[in-house]
């Protein structure tokens, strides 16, 4: 009733005993918010096996005073049995693990068959979910393992048909991550967002981790581009109406010192010029034959913010080509255009954002045997300079 709530002063209720009783009267609401928050992180941490969440004392403390299972509590996530925690990730906005790290919780008979009974919940659960996924503790000891791996998982396997990286294949449906210098960082990226027919899933396995450095970065672009909307509002404005194009120049053959020095044989899989004109016309390209049998590309208007599941994301390959499309062939800074103007895009904004985006990025030491499952419509990756040996293998599906 409202005379409960309105203070009156007789000899016996002093004013500062007034608002003591209103202070206390809040913490009921106070602890409803704490339980509801911290009952969310408990479901998406439970069964972190390797330390307790830093909200547990929270949890206890709420726990006494609202009641499990109350009005007040949230409806509980899935239980993840098999989580385990790995300290590089990140909790995002809305409570999600980024990534998630799955562990099996019992010795399978074989790592076939553990994906194989979790195929369904990773792939159509967890991955739109969070993104990434890395499995780690399963018996996978070289290229062919991975292979088995892949083909239990029945993606539609996705042609490298218009990648510019050169890539060796190892085994079916697997082949060698980006093949160039250690010492080069490759920039964050989508997965062949350069061309129309992109994979919606890309798949690292580790064989061999390196000794220093060479570890995966990863980062959700629709947190890219909320900070492109947030804090430079011109540039999202352009990249979202004009679009933007790739400008390259390959080489007739491979070239493994360059990180885009596949050459356009590979890139469109022939070994002919008609062959290759015949699948440039097809995808909307621009071309030009230059000296020395090198092939000078521009791509047609790609869009460069799109809605998935109703988000949007940063999907694209701008910042790799605008950091990292450099060689004896390709100048970086003109390797992307905005797409209707073909204007380059303002280096001291870009230089900023990219920096920015870096802050955004969560970079984790590969153990051998791990499986990252990367939802490629969400999620950019990178690679950070190594030192030898370093061997980290790929798969690309749809």
């Amino acid at each position: 009733e409202k005379r409960q709530f309105t203070p009156i002063h007789t000899p016996h209720t002093h004013p500062t005993h007034t608002n003591t009783m209103r202070s206390f009267m809040l913490l009921p609401c106070i602890i409803s918010v704490l339980a509801a928050v911290s009952w969310e992180a408990e479901a998406t941490f439970r069964m972190r096996r390797h330390r307790p969440s830093a909200l547990s004392p929270v949890l206890a403390f709420s726990s006494l005073l609202v009641p499990r299972g109350g009005s007040v509590a949230p409806q509980e996530g899935p239980m993840y049995e098999d989580a385990v925690d790995m300290p590089e990730s990140k909790l995002l906005e809305d409570g999600t693990v980024f990534p998630l790290t799955l562990s099996p919780s019992t010795v399978p008979s074989s790592a076939e068959e553990w994906v194989a009974e979790n195929r369904e919940r990773i792939v159509n659960g967890l991955l739109p979910r969070h993104g990434a996924v890395v499995i780690r503790g399963l018996d996978l000891p070289d290229a062919e393992a991975f292979s088995r791996v892949v083909k239990v998982l029945d993606f539609e396997e996705q042609p490298y048909i218009g990648g510019n990286a050169v890539r060796t294949v190892v085994a079916p449906g697997v082949f060698t991550s980006n093949e160039s210098p250690p010492s080069e960082r490759i920039p964050f990226h989508h997965e062949m967002a350069q061309v129309p027919s992109f994979p919606t899933k890309v798949l690292f396995y580790c064989e061999t981790p390196s000794a220093k450095g060479g570890s995966t970065p990863i980062v959700r672009s629709d947190e890219v581009c909320d900070l492109l909307r947030r804090d430079y509002p011109s540039l999202y404005s352009r990249f979202k109406s004009e679009g933007v194009r790739y400008v390259r120049t390959a080489p007739m053959d491979d070239d493994s010192a360059s990180a885009l020095g596949r050459g356009w044989k590979g890139t469109f899989g022939t070994e002919e010029r008609g062959g290759c004109e015949a699948k440039m016309r097809e995808d909307g390209f621009e071309w030009e034959w230059l000296e020395g049998g090198d092939l000078k590309t521009t791509s047609k208007v790609l869009s460069a913010v799109r809605d998935v599941d109703g988000k949007e994301v940063f999907f694209n390959q701008v910042i790799a080509a605008y950091s990292g499309w450099n060689d004896s062939r390709n100048v970086a800074s003109r390797a992307v255009l905005f797409g209707l103007t073909k204007d380059v895009l303002p280096a001291a904004e870009m230089d900023r954002f990219v920096s920015d985006v870096d802050g955004l990025a969560v970079s984790f030491e590969w153990k051998k045997g791990d499986v990252l499952i990367i939802d490629n419509r969400q999620v950019m990756h990178s690679r950070a300079p190594f030192v030898k040996p370093r061997r980290v293998l790929a798969s690309l599906g749809r």
